[in-house]
């Protein structure tokens, strides 16, 4: 027998017992073990990064203000950006933008600057707006706000005073009309049909609770839809200016009613009456003493959205301001019921970009007069 002849011969007993071998059971699931298919193969899904932020001082608060979930050490998040807020009473708040990667930690160290206690100021006694009010077909109130001058910002000794609050002269030349709460879960589902709060961590689901999970383009088209129903243009947001000037209703003090927050419970709803209590989430507007001025809820409940976009303040005094005119987050003001006292403060600023959702963001609406 010839080389070739042998190589032949072998070649044809190796099919032959390959063939007997997978008629056989064993043989089959062998065969379809090592040769799936590439496509029909699962690849394993990547793990989620995980977030650890080490704080001083070591109790401070740590929120997520883009995301609605409390924050937890070593919390598995998607790869992304999320906005960090850590704060404390008697600290200059600090915020900051953190990207994450798939299956990785990352660990973030955010020290926070103590600041100086300003020495107790007597509070100012202000006189109530003279101007009625005024109701919409939607049972929305609204209070005129005369116009006038007032220093935006807080003072450089002012307790939990954060950087971002340069005091500087505004004016305010127009009266407006500012709704005495926030928009409530009611006044939403009528316009809008919908309700995205539903089903959402930290909300309690109530048509007189304020309307959350809304972002500042969810509160534009909200007004769109009002204004159309109403065949006008005139609701809006206030502006930052718009928002300070009604929340101080004609004081000079940290909120509305003076200096020491021993009274703000019996004006807002901020963590120890509410988060520190259990209950995490945004509660009846208008069920806490109003200010001056006739309006509820500007300090505490929810944070509450403004037109403006966020930016620096100018140096020296201004006439009617509107903001920067661009940026990458929208103001929101007012503290929420998750925070301390001095994130209520009137001169507080907050912000977020204008998708941002959560069940402490809500807004309230203004337009002005002669309108």
């Amino acid at each position: 027998m010839t080389k070739r002849s042998k190589i032949k011969a072998l070649f044809s007993l190796a099919c032959i017992l390959g063939c007997l071998f997978l008629h056989t059971p064993h043989g089959r699931a062998w065969f379809v073990e090592k040769f799936e298919p590439v496509w029909e193969q699962k690849l394993p899904e990547p793990k989620p990064a995980r977030l650890f932020v080490k704080t001083m001082p070591e109790n401070a608060r740590v929120r997520i203000l883009n995301i609605g979930p409390a924050f937890y050490q070593g919390m598995e998040l998607e790869p992304g950006r999320y906005h960090v807020e850590v704060s404390a009473e008697g600290y200059e708040t600090e915020k900051r933008w953190v990207t994450l990667s798939a299956e990785q930690d990352e660990n973030v160290d955010i020290g926070l600057t103590a600041v100086r206690v300003a020495p107790p100021v007597r509070p100012v006694v202000v006189q109530p707006v003279a101007a009625g009010k005024v109701t919409n077909s939607l049972g929305m109130a609204f209070v005129y706000i005369p116009p006038g001058s007032f220093m935006m910002g807080s003072p450089s000794g002012e307790s939990g005073r954060d950087n971002d609050e340069k005091q500087h002269r505004v004016t305010l030349t127009k009266g407006y009309y500012m709704q005495t709460t926030e928009v409530t879960q009611g006044q939403w589902e009528k316009v809008m049909g919908s309700r995205p709060w539903s089903g959402k961590d930290y909300v309690q689901e109530n048509a007189n609770n304020p309307a959350v999970y809304v972002s500042w383009e969810d509160c534009k088209a909200f007004i769109q839809r009002l204004n159309g129903k109403e065949g006008t243009h005139k609701y809006r947001l206030p502006t930052e200016a718009e928002w300070e000037y009604a929340c101080r209703a004609g004081s000079t003090t940290q909120f509305c009613f003076g200096d020491s927050d021993g009274q703000l419970g019996s004006y807002a709803w901020y963590d120890k009456n509410a988060w520190d209590v259990g209950d995490k989430y945004a509660h009846g507007v208008g069920t806490k003493q109003p200010n001056n001025w006739g309006l509820y809820d500007l300090h505490g409940n929810v944070w509450e959205w403004c037109e403006d976009w966020y930016g620096d303040y100018p140096s020296g005094s201004v006439t009617d301001p509107t903001g920067p005119s661009s940026g990458s987050d929208r103001v929101d003001r007012g503290g929420g019921w998750g925070d301390f006292a001095g994130l209520c403060r009137s001169a507080y600023r907050g912000g977020g970009t204008p998708g941002d959702r959560s069940g402490g963001l809500g807004f309230r609406l203004a337009f002005s007069s002669g309108q």
